[in-house]
């Protein structure tokens, strides 16, 4: 039997019970406004696919990767909602925790370092997406839009999408200055990335330059390991598809452990 403690601090929590902790915090926060805060992350994707992929694609007569057009659309719309969900909470949502709220300075105060604080928010960010995936994959597979039973990994890939978007937006945010500078992240990097990866049209209707670069983006492998799970392989864009996903994780692992660490620098200094 160990010998009980005599004086000195208690041990400090275990690194999974600190990072709960901040994810607890962050669900309570959010918990109190959820329908709120809910609504714009699940109806703009569904919007865009009633507006776009069945209103639109009504008058459309091809069939893209042989797919009607709402079913093309759904694995980007799946794409964009983790995307989106992740790196709002990392950039505008951490901004004002951090430089108005002085949220982290009060988390300092309980047995948590900066990796901790962020390390959490990290896992925030990517549960939000799971959370919000799951929902509109149920929609979209209620609406017909859906074909394989490989979609009910969809929140998965949501978890990992939200988590590498997270880290990036992590990483914009350590750099910014001002919360009207984040305009230039959505606006020039995350819309056209996300508009030019497949989303609305097929990757090989590009030009071969533009069509090499979107290969490149992490958005493309997002909505191609999105439409495995939708559609199936058969209607995989390229033949590599199939390493698609291995891109989005390891993306996902890069992007997140280097986002924590620039916030943890930017908390401390």
């Amino acid at each position: 039997m160990a010998e009980p403690r005599i004086g000195g601090p208690p041990p400090a929590p275990r690194t999974a019970t600190r990072l709960l902790a901040v994810w607890m915090r962050h669900w309570r926060v959010y918990s109190d406004s959820l329908v709120a805060n809910a609504t714009p992350a699940v109806l703009e994707p569904l919007l865009l696919l009633l507006a776009v992929g069945i209103g639109v694609g009504r008058y459309i007569d091809a069939r893209f990767n042989d797919l009607p057009y709402e079913e093309f659309m759904a694995a980007g719309i799946l794409g964009m909602t983790a995307l989106y969900t992740a790196a709002f909470e990392a950039t505008h949502a951490t901004f004002v925790r951090l430089r108005f709220q002085r949220a982290y300075a009060s988390m300092l105060n309980a047995p948590l370092t900066p990796r901790d604080v962020f390390a959490g928010e990290l896992l925030w960010c990517a549960s939000k997406g799971l959370l919000y995936t799951t929902i509109v994959a149920a929609v979209l597979t209620v609406a017909g839009a859906v074909s394989s039973p490989w979609v009910a990994l969809a929140p998965v890939a949501g978890f990992v999408t939200a988590l590498a978007f997270a880290g990036l937006g992590f990483l914009v945010t350590s750099v910014v200055t001002n919360i009207a500078q984040f305009q230039f992240f959505f606006t020039a990097g995350l819309t056209p990335m996300v508009f030019f990866s497949g989303l609305m049209f097929p990757v090989q209707e590009l030009p071969t330059p533009l069509r090499e670069i979107a290969y490149c983006t992490p958005m493309f492998h997002v909505i191609e390991t999105f439409r495995l799970l939708v559609s199936g392989p058969a209607h995989a864009s390229v033949s590599w598809t199939w390493a698609s996903p291995l891109v989005v994780l390891a993306t996902a692992l890069v992007l997140g452990a280097l986002g924590v660490l620039r916030m943890e620098r930017r908390l401390v200094r």
